[in-house]
């Protein structure tokens, strides 16, 4: 199974999400958008798992929801992968207690790095909104997000918890399922 480690979003970003989305789509640029239920924070990556290793996962992972406190992020406004001249990946942008969200990352990493998993390079947190497929009217999308951005309200997202998600590939799109809730209580 394809596993993830995932912090939710609330139904205010979510909405927010699928208006920037409702805008820019009628450009008709060539993206493969995130569907409103698959909107989250990726904490880190797991890749293919086994059921052996899912309850050490599990184990570690409750750990770290031990070790990590309560943090607040703001979304900030859109931004691009690897960068606005050559637009690959749209996110929605947050901030706010970075530290207590390197963190929590941090942890995720010292505790699945004794199960084996490599430790992230670069965390950058963000809400993915959409992969570019191609360049069609790609430069009237760009320059239209700065237009969105000075309008863009900023929506408050406490961190309480994050999940262990399945993710399940299939023609009609990916569909994510949480495996475990984790509460943070340090």
């Amino acid at each position: 199974m394809r596993i993830f480690i995932a912090i939710p979003v609330p139904k205010e970003i979510k909405e927010q999400a699928l208006q920037i989305k409702a805008e820019l789509d009628q450009l008709k640029p060539d993206i493969k958008w995130v569907e409103y239920e698959n909107y989250h924070i990726t904490l880190k990556f797991l890749g293919e798992v086994n059921e052996g290793q899912l309850n050490e996962i599990k184990t570690k992972l409750l750990m770290v929801a031990q070790a990590c406190p309560v943090f607040n992020f703001k979304t900030t406004g859109i931004g691009f992968f690897p960068n606005k001249n050559r637009p690959r990946v749209m996110w929605l942008g947050v901030k706010g207690e970075m530290n207590r969200a390197q963190f929590l990352g941090e942890r995720v990493d010292t505790y699945l790095g004794e199960l084996g998993f490599e430790a992230e390079k670069k965390r950058s947190f963000h809400l993915t909104l959409g992969r570019i497929r191609s360049e069609r009217n790609i430069d009237e999308m760009v320059s239209t997000t700065s237009n969105i951005n000075n309008g863009l309200g900023s929506y408050d997202l406490p961190v309480k918890e994050f999940f262990l998600m399945e993710s399940r590939l299939s023609s009609a799109g990916p569909q994510y399922l949480v495996l475990q809730k984790y509460d943070l209580q340090g």
